[in-house]
């Protein structure tokens, strides 16, 4: 053996007495675990830690506190868009209640309008029937009046012709009565 290998067994050999003299790191050395090594992970596991902390967790738990901020005012809005939604159709119902009443308040009115406007001309109509029935009436009286002044004429006439004729002829009585009768019978 040489003198290396020799040198590098014992200080083997020492630190295994070492280790074995204290039990912890008997056990550790039994696990594989190295007190440097250890160290020296935690620390870089520390930094790691702080590095994530400062450049992701931070921006993350920001970035989700600005979106959980978005989502309550959209909400708030939603709500408030909901109550004025509510609020416009209530007017609107109003408004329709409003009109409706306005529309047949109007139809109402037109109606009796219509009606009134009915009766007038109904009542200008009998108006012109009547007075054109009192001219009817008054043309046949003048007619009629006017009918019995040729009548008579015409009567006078024809009992002056059969006066002339009886008077000329000088005809019995059985003729100028036969003349009468005639006569008559012309003026019906």
């Amino acid at each position: 053996m040489d003198e290396e290998t020799a040198g590098t067994i014992q200080e083997t050999h020492e630190e295994t007495q070492t280790e074995s003299e204290n039990p912890i790191v008997a056990v550790a050395g039994q696990f594989g675990l190295n007190g440097q090594m250890f160290t020296a992970q935690l620390i870089n596991f520390l930094l790691v830690l702080i590095v994530l902390w400062r450049f992701a967790y931070r921006p993350i738990v920001r970035m989700l506190d600005e979106r959980e901020e978005k989502i309550e005012k959209s909400v708030k809005q939603a709500d408030e868009i909901e109550k004025r939604v509510s609020e416009i159709e209530k007017e609107r119902d109003e408004v329709m209640n409003t009109a409706r009443r306005e529309a047949q308040e109007i139809a109402d009115k037109a109606h009796k309008q219509g009606e009134e406007r009915r009766e007038e001309i109904i009542g200008a109509a009998k108006r012109e029937v009547e007075r054109v029935i009192v001219k009817g009436k008054e043309q046949l009286v003048a007619e009629k009046e006017a009918m019995m002044r040729e009548l008579k004429k015409e009567i006078i006439d024809i009992a002056m012709k059969a006066a002339t004729r009886i008077a000329e002829d000088q005809i019995d009585e059985s003729k100028s009565k036969s003349l009468a009768e005639e006569a008559v019978r012309k003026m019906i």
